[in-house]
């Protein structure tokens, strides 16, 4: 990720907390980060930093998206949501996910196999899995100890959510379902539906 903000033309440095200086054009992340969540937040704060940039002249990104988006009911909330979604574009190239994905299918599978390959918290991965077709429909969770911790979806109402418990094989079939048991981690599982359509 330095060598990304570097190429961007910022630098990452440590920090108490992670944020985005646009006086000096760092994106300083907090210290006590493991270096995977260090690595989400570089993503994050460097989806801030380019989102201001702008043209002389022309709006930025971010004041584009604050007048479309101006009815959303907290939209300091909003833009931090978007910001996630940029911050996984950076942390999880679209050459990156499609490669697992040719290898894995779209399947829970695959969001394990992208959570190690771009060292980002398993999370963050599934949101890429979920998010990546824009024609498609996706929804997916990880479930933790029994019940649903993260979940995530686009254009499809995902049955199961946060806080529900996490569905048994026998509950959980049908085409475009997996779930995938977390290796080294008996009481984590990723459950995954794909719409085709």
């Amino acid at each position: 990720m330095a060598a990304l903000a570097d190429g961007l033309g910022y630098e990452l440095a440590p920090h108490e907390r992670s944020f985005f200086d646009p006086l000096t054009s760092t994106a300083y992340i907090r210290r006590t980060r493991d270096s995977w969540q260090a690595n989400s937040d570089a993503g994050h704060e460097l989806a801030h930093a380019l989102a201001l940039e702008a043209a002389p002249g022309h709006p930025s990104y971010r004041d584009v998206m604050r007048h479309y988006h101006a009815q959303a009911p907290d939209l300091l909330a909003h833009e931090e949501r978007l910001t996630d979604h940029a911050g996984d574009l950076l942390t999880m190239p679209s050459e990156l996910v499609q490669v697992t994905l040719n290898i894995c299918g779209r399947n829970a599978m695959a969001v394990w196999v992208l959570h190690q390959a771009a060292q980002v918290p398993l999370h963050e991965a599934l949101r890429r899995v979920v998010h990546f077709d824009f024609d498609g429909r996706a929804g997916g969770f990880i479930g933790q100890g029994g019940r649903i911790i993260h979940a995530n979806s686009y254009r499809y109402r995902l049955p199961p959510w946060v806080g529900d418990p996490v569905p048994d094989e026998d509950e959980f079939q049908g085409p475009g379902v997996s779930l995938f048991q977390v290796p080294g981690r008996r009481n984590t599982v990723i459950g995954l539906v794909v719409i085709e359509e």
